[in-house]
């Protein structure tokens, strides 16, 4: 299957009616982004690891049941949220809170650069600053930036994925920027959208 110009909702179908390639064609389009989005949430790397390998095997067995037709890219960062989420409750069995509160280890946000821009300063200077501000944010906030630029998500999929009304994900998008742009210094900010589409090129290239 040609993964470059299929569209996304034919494997998803192709899933439904059984067909083994279409497992494979979304472990092949999804595993990396999966993982690097539930490494957010805990530094296990193996923990995380599982838990995408058995996304997968839970969607592959359920496949008969799936329904037939879903937003797929926040259908899966959803999923592996809450089967993450869950594992990491789990494993802090004196945690009160619920599911829809527990943020695991707190979600974590590191900015990086290629190796080819290593010498470039400037760009050092923006993964450093950014870093650094970012997370400063509470953790909802870091979650719905790294869901916005990183993922690019919509409002509505970032909605999705968090189980938020799209206002309120619009919401959390203001006063995160607002803050951001109240740290960084203009000459910065003017690039500062591309800086984040960027470096998470860089980010998911490296992982």
């Amino acid at each position: 299957m040609d993964l470059k110009n299929v569209d996304e909702n034919i494997i998803w179908q192709k899933l439904r009616a059984g067909d083994p390639d279409a497992i494979a064609s979304l472990m092949h389009l999804y595993l990396r982004p999966l993982t690097y989005y539930g490494m957010r949430f805990s530094s296990d790397r193996e923990l995380v690891k599982d838990s995408v390998q058995e996304l997968f095997l839970i969607l592959w067995d359920r496949h008969r049941n799936l329904n037939v037709v879903v937003n797929l890219k926040s259908y899966l960062f959803a999923s592996l949220r809450r089967l993450l989420l869950r594992k990491l409750k789990s494993l802090n069995k004196s945690s009160t809170i619920s599911i829809d509160d527990y943020q695991g280890e707190s979600f974590s946000f590191e900015l990086g650069i290629d190796q080819k821009l290593i010498a470039v300063e400037q760009a050092k200077q923006i993964s450093k600053h950014f870093s650094k501000l970012i997370n400063l944010l509470p953790t909802r906030q870091r979650e719905v930036i790294y869901l916005k630029f990183f993922v690019s998500l919509s409002r509505d999929e970032i909605a999705s994925v968090l189980e938020i009304s799209p206002q309120t994900v619009s919401n959390i998008i203001q006063m995160a920027m607002r803050k951001l742009k109240e740290g960084t210094p203009s000459s910065i900010w003017l690039s500062a959208t591309v800086a984040f589409f960027v470096l998470a090129n860089f980010i998911l290239d490296k992982f």
